[in-house]
């Protein structure tokens, strides 16, 4: 307890000490003297001592509230030099302890938020690396030889996309090829590894090929065993043969296939169920015609179903998509892929799509 508390409670003391005297005093002047006067005087006599008492008290809790800024204390710590000023008044030692709990906490906050954010940074990293895996398992050489010529645009939307598409040569001379477009339910890490799961399912059956249907039942079986549970997928599986001068399909509730023509583009739909759910799936298959100059598009729904606004009907759509791949007919598939691409985006207003989004092209030369 220091000098100025001991003040404060000495004339507290004083002051109950005089208010006992002034009612003794004047119960006796009531029995001893018959006038009023000295009662009077005592009462007067009281009162300025009280509001003198009253009025010292007020000072001394004043002066007692006021920081001394003459006795300061510094500490060092990490190179930060942190000054705490002594102070007498218990409800601002009250702050300044508040302040110092707060300074502690933040150094802990501001500790653990590093840690993360040193974690956080490792995380994409290692993210950067699963996505280079990824894209390693999609094919990235462009198809183009003396029969067809190819192109392709892959942009995920998270660093782990869910679409994938590849193909095989089923001769040297690569006028037969076997394609594969696919739209694995979800997005993320899960995503990834369902899309290697289908890429090593799609080599290792497409090894033994004898024809598309069968094929995709094939694929379908052996996805359902391999499969997590309620997880699956939407495709097309295509040969294109330039030799016999047709393409042949399955679509597995995919987006539909479009075949471009001198006069028309056709829509190609027919297949079966989505892939990985249902044992003993049929699938169906049609062949389509192809002529030189004939452009395939294959696409997932990260294209038409893009939209601008929160409007559920508000999309980009196939119709569009159909217009657009219809006016760049007499280009080649880079520039047929490049119209496309730019008028997408121009629907968005340069916006992030909200979903993984694929095009695939491919041109019959001859």
């Amino acid at each position: 307890m220091n000098k100025e508390e001991k003040i404060l409670i000495f004339l507290k003391f004083i002051t109950v000490g005089i208010i006992i005297s002034f009612i003794l005093i004047c119960t006796a002047s009531i029995f001893k003297y018959k006038e009023n006067n000295i009662f009077i005087s005592l009462l007067i006599l009281f009162i300025i001592i009280i509001i003198s008492i009253f009025l010292l008290y007020k000072v001394k809790v004043h002066s007692h509230s006021i920081i001394d800024t003459e006795e300061i204390e510094e500490k060092e710590e990490n190179g930060i030099i942190y000054k705490k000023v002594k102070i007498n008044s218990s409800l601002i030692n009250d702050y300044q302890n508040a302040i110092i709990s707060l300074k502690e906490k933040n150094e802990y906050i501001i500790g653990r938020y590093n840690l993360l954010y040193a974690k956080l940074k490792n995380y994409n990293k290692e993210m950067q690396k699963v996505r280079k895996l990824q894209e390693s398992m999609i094919m990235k050489k462009k198809l183009n030889n003396s029969f067809i010529s190819s192109d392709f645009l892959y942009i995920p939307l998270d660093v782990i996309g869910g679409d994938f598409f590849d193909y095989i040569k089923l001769n040297k001379e690569g006028s037969r090829i076997l394609f594969v477009i696919a739209d694995i339910a979800g997005h993320g890490v899960d995503a990834g590894i369902i899309t290697s799961m289908f890429k090593v399912a799609f080599r290792n059956l497409a090894s033994s090929y004898k024809n598309i249907k069968s094929l995709m039942y094939d694929i379908n079986e052996y996805l359902i065993d391999v499969f997590p549970p309620n997880y699956y997928l939407t495709m097309i599986l295509a040969e294109i043969d330039i030799i016999n001068k047709k393409i042949t399909y399955s679509n597995a509730s995919h987006t539909p296939l479009l075949i471009q023509k001198s006069n028309q583009i056709i829509e190609c739909s027919k297949g079966g169920t989505i892939v990985g759910l249902f044992p003993k799936a049929y699938y169906e298959e049609e062949s389509i015609e192809l002529e030189a100059n004939d452009s395939i598009l294959f696409f997932t729904d990260g294209v038409i179903e893009a939209s601008r606004s929160k409007n559920k009907y508000d999309i980009y759509g196939i119709n569009r998509l159909k217009n657009i791949f219809n006016k760049s007919k007499n280009l080649d598939v880079h520039h047929q892929l490049e119209n496309i691409k730019k008028d997408f985006y121009e629907y968005l207003s340069y916006r992030t799509p909200d979903d993984d989004f694929t095009i695939c092209i491919f041109k019959i030369k001859k």
